[in-house]
């Protein structure tokens, strides 16, 4: 039987690559820091997903168990063992999970034939593949290291599927319930693999995969963003509602297209193919079953509007090509005045009202008054307040 490891098993990681796993014939070990999580996939050895949108169904992971992270030595030994690994942990996580990664890869790298392993990283990270690298390095015997970057392949994937916050109603039905959408592509860096690349039903190998995490970031994240500061503007509690605005639809949509162009200008990837993505994601997001709640994909504003994120990030991809941002401004306009109930948005609100919206633009989004987003940022948000929605 194959062993894969998924470190995180939470949404993501029992909502979409536990169910990959197990339908590409792996038995899957499940690595989490709530001892309540372990205890009952260790308990029922399966749980349900279920499918949500123009048809819902349910299917059940089987073949599952499960360990806690602080169980070192026994974690290390199946990483030593595992035939993939993949993590969905946060940011917050990847030290720990790292640390032991490397007690377990150096155990496998002593070995006298040496067998590659591939880390499939799903991590919202500027650069996550790098990121990984000196965490587990870090802790790496250095002559192992030559060792380590000829047989350990650290792939970087895009997670696209839209997983939402699962409702107590649904713990009540099954206590590791998950609620998804039908969209199961996994893309992943095809040149990152090491040794012969695994079959994983739902990965999609991608090259260069630079495009596609641009395509994630700046196109995916981006118009759910904007859907969602917008739509909060507007006095909407789900994304679909706002979707169904007709101009908060009008102006992700053409978000969307800017970032776009940049990508396909600066990446190569075909701009048909890019606009067609667009609009499966726009029909995607009028998806009233998955419930997916504004204030999910609003949170955390900060980091939404941090240089090189899914706001900033594509406005400035697009000046860099060449492209005006009209669109994506406005979404930064409406993430500006956002005003959720998390810590992120109440330190937002609080920079706000000391330095304005400019002490925001640039000790937040690090744009100065001499960048053209500058300007284009308060032109947006004279707009939205020429539409009361401010």
């Amino acid at each position: 039987m194959k062993l894969s490891l998924q470190f995180g098993a939470g949404n993501i990681g029992r909502g979409f690559l536990g169910q990959l796993f197990y339908e590409s014939g792996y038995h899957t070990l499940f690595i989490d820091v709530v001892p309540e999580l372990v205890e009952q996939i260790n308990k029922t050895k399966k749980y349900p997903i279920k499918i949500v949108g123009e048809k819902t169904y349910t299917i059940f992971v089987e073949d599952i168990s499960a360990l806690l992270l602080s169980e070192k030595e026994k974690v290390a030994e199946a990483v030593q063992k595992s035939d993939i690994i993949a993590t969905a942990v946060g940011a917050k996580g990847v030290s720990a999970v790292a640390e032991i990664l490397s007690i377990g890869i150096t155990k496998r790298l002593e070995e006298k034939f040496i067998k590659p392993l591939n880390i499939i990283i799903c991590e919202n990270l500027p650069e996550p593949k790098n990121t990984f690298y000196h965490e587990i390095t870090s802790h790496l015997p250095k002559h192992l290291l030559k060792s380590f970057e000829k047989h350990i392949g650290l792939v970087e994937a895009s997670i696209g599927r839209m997983v939402p916050i699962i409702t107590e109603q649904d713990k009540q039905k099954h206590p590791l319930l998950v609620r998804v959408e039908e969209y199961c592509e996994l893309p992943v860096d095809a040149d990152a693999f090491k040794g012969d690349i695994p079959e994983i039903k739902g990965m999609k190998l991608c090259r260069p995969f630079s495009g596609y995490v641009h395509r994630k970031l700046y196109i995916h994240n981006l118009t759910h963003a904007v859907c969602a500061y917008l739509g909060n503007l507007r006095g909407y509690k789900f994304i679909w509602e706002a979707i169904e605005d007709n101009e908060i639809y009008t102006i992700a949509k053409n978000a969307g297209i800017e970032s776009a162009k940049a990508i396909s200008k600066l990446d190569g990837l075909p701009f048909p193919e890019l606009e067609e993505y667009i609009n499966d994601l726009l029909k995607r997001y009028r998806n009233k079953h998955l419930g997916d709640q504004i204030e999910r994909v609003a949170r955390d504003p900060i980091r939404k509007l941090s240089m090189g994120e899914r706001l900033i990030g594509s406005a400035m991809y697009c000046l860099k090509a060449g492209i005006t941002p009209e669109n994506i401004s406005i979404g930064i306009a409406g993430a500006i005045f956002y005003n959720g109930d998390d810590e992120s948005s109440q330190k937002l609100k609080q920079i706000k009202n000391l330095n304005g919206v400019e002490g925001v633009l640039k000790e937040i989004c690090k744009v100065e008054e001499t960048s053209p987003l500058f300007n284009l940022i308060m032109e947006a948000i004279k707009k939205l307040k020429d539409k009361n929605w401010l």
